[in-house]
């Protein structure tokens, strides 16, 4: 079964984009954020309830995904210099979430969603936690993003709909409390909250090597060298030998050499690539 959803550049735009983000300057003290900002929002349609730092804006958007049309609906609050907050969901077609029966394929699911979103964003994924909203099942996920920005993630399948929460800033650690009030602020309608479940540990994502391997060489091959790079700064993460480690650190300065110039590299410099068109094996 696929369950792998690509979400739309329109929640990274809300997030890491916009003047919560280039304005912010790490040599600044902390911005303390006054509780009277914090206020009550409901949504009827949404069917739920959250505390957010000042009125949100409604974005209303029909993507295309792997699975159907999808009508997201996302409200975002920017604190200028401090944060972005997102509260997003859509509803999934009925004869896929049909399909989502036991809490393996739950969370096969989910782990889809989490990596759909890390590509479409074009984030480093750190980690993610498996979390419940009373019964339902969900996900915490932390997001390295450009320019220092850190996003923080909650996400819970309800049924048929699936719930996006989001901080994105470059405070992380002078707005914890924020955060989590944030977060834990989230109700559906009839008071459910969203906790970690007791004993489960933080899941750090480690894809298949081989995958990896084969990511790396279409992307090579391809002269996508700033996605080679990419590739490259998740295998890094992997490696534990420090020889190792050291040639991916210089293999990714040559790529960074290649990205920098304007040329053509022919495909007899490029190991693999010769005899193939590098599609991924």
């Amino acid at each position: 079964m696929n369950t792998k959803v690509l979400l739309p550049f329109l929640i990274t735009t809300l997030l890491v984009s916009g003047s919560a983000t280039p304005g912010i300057g790490r040599a600044e003290p902390p911005i303390q954020v006054a509780q009277s900002v914090w206020k009550p929002f409901s949504s009827a349609e949404g069917n739920f309830t959250v505390l957010m730092p000042g009125t949100p804006r409604q974005e209303q958007n029909t993507i295309n995904t792997e699975l159907a049309p999808l009508n997201l609906n996302a409200f975002t609050v920017e604190r200028p210099n401090e944060a972005n907050y997102l509260v997003a969901y859509f509803d999934l077609p009925g004869d896929f979430s049909n399909m989502l029966q036991t809490s393996g394929q739950i969370n096969e699911f989910l782990t889809g969603v989490v990596l759909g979103l890390s590509e479409s964003m074009a984030g480093q994924l750190l980690n993610q936690q498996r979390i419940n909203l009373n019964n339902y099942s969900g996900k915490a996920f932390r997001m390295q993003h450009s320019e220092g920005v850190v996003g923080r993630y909650r996400l819970y399948l309800v049924n048929q709909r699936v719930y996006l929460l989001g901080v994105g800033t470059s405070k992380e650690k002078y707005l914890q409390k924020s955060i989590q009030g944030f977060f834990n602020s989230f109700r559906l309608a009839g008071g459910a909250t969203g906790t970690v479940r007791p004993g489960d540990a933080t899941e750090t994502v480690r894809p298949p090597r081989s995958n990896l391997n084969a990511q790396l060489r279409q992307a090579v091959c391809t002269q996508n060298w700033s996605q080679a790079i990419n590739v490259v700064n998740r295998m890094i993460g992997q490696i534990d030998s420090q020889d190792v480690r050291q040639q991916l650190l210089d293999y990714k300065q040559k790529l960074q050499g290649f990205a920098s110039s304007d040329s053509v590299v022919p495909a007899s410099e490029l190991p693999d690539c010769s005899s193939g068109n590098g599609e991924g094996n």
